[in-house]
């Protein structure tokens, strides 16, 4: 969840999603940024309240104008050791004001706000930057975080799938439901993208999931992960916040504070006949990995690969 230029479209969506989760009996892993989770309990509070009740994984990320996004890493630049620790630490304790790009101290943000607002602390904290990797993670474990992201589709060793990094588990995939090439092309297309042209039955993803499964030989079942952004249900080309923090809408060239939040929306609102067939394959999607699969979120993988852990400890000590 990222998209505050369209808010209300964005909440709509976590609302029927939760729906369409619980109906199905299954977890979904809603990844949220501080600032969508102020905006929502400052404007859709009811979003915040359906996320407490339900049984879904709430997990963290980030987005610009956060630090650890490459190029608006001005304020930990040349920091290192405790210094660089505590500016991180600050970030993930007080609001960022997406504007400025400054923390306002007299109010709580990052991790910690969104661990306060729901009660529980998020089980992924990924950190997009390579230069403050080690400090982040670092910092997101002793905040609570138990799993992040250091490949987002594919990576995970078919001989261990748990592995850590920083005192977090690795978030395994073996593979995703997400992007492909189809149709005669080369180029990796995402499915939600292609519903509305003539390779829509080439990128239907419940299709795409039963190949892929059977073509899969490795001795353990496969960790499959399924990716999409809210606004991905109802908006199409550009993410609709880059012009305000970027000079193009591919997001090239960092702009600098104050940000623009008023910055035209480069991306465009889908037809109500392409929102609706993208939920139609997204709902498919679930029905038949509820009905057929394991579907579990990152906080049963954080306890799947604990259990690995005790048993391994266990079988030595025999």
């Amino acid at each position: 969840m990222h998209d505050f230029v369209n808010l209300d479209e964005s909440a709509d969506t976590v609302l029927r999603l939760v729906d369409l989760f619980e109906r199905y009996g299954v977890r979904g892993d809603f990844y949220l940024t501080a600032p969508m989770v102020a905006l929502y309990a400052e404007r859709r509070p009811e979003v915040v309240e359906r996320l407490k009740k339900s049984a879904m994984t709430i997990s963290y990320h980030v987005r610009p104008p956060h630090p650890l996004i490459a190029g608006f890493d001005a304020p930990l630049r040349g920091l290192e050791g405790d210094a660089l620790a505590e500016a991180l630490r600050d970030y993930e304790i007080y609001r960022l004001d997406l504007e400025t790009g400054k923390l306002l101290r007299d109010e709580p943000g990052g991790y910690t706000y969104v661990r306060d607002v729901f009660g529980r602390p998020p089980v992924v904290a990924s950190v997009p930057s390579v230069l403050y990797h080690d400090a982040a993670l670092r910092a997101y474990a002793e905040l609570g975080a138990k799993m992040t992201v250091i490949y987002h589709e594919t990576g995970t060793k078919l001989d261990r799938p748990f592995e850590y990094a920083g005192g977090l588990l690795i978030r395994p995939s073996d593979w995703s439901v997400t992007r492909w090439a189809a149709g005669g092309s080369s180029k990796e297309q995402f499915w939600w993208a292609m519903l509305d042209t003539p390779l829509a039955e080439a990128y239907n993803p419940t299709r795409y999931l039963k190949e892929r499964l059977g073509g899969w030989s490795g001795e353990r079942p496969p960790f499959v992960t399924a990716l999409i952004h809210e606004d991905n249900f109802y908006r199409k080309g550009a993410t609709p916040w880059a012009l305000i923090y970027y000079e193009d809408p591919e997001k090239g060239g960092p702009r600098t504070p104050p940000f623009d939040l008023e910055a035209p929306d480069p991306s465009r609102p889908r037809s109500a006949e392409n929102r609706e067939a993208i939920w139609t394959a997204y709902e498919e999607l679930v029905a038949y990995a509820a009905g057929n699969l394991d579907v579990v979120t990152s906080e049963d993988i954080v306890d799947r690969a604990a259990q690995t852990t005790a048993g391994s400890s266990s079988a030595k000590g025999d």
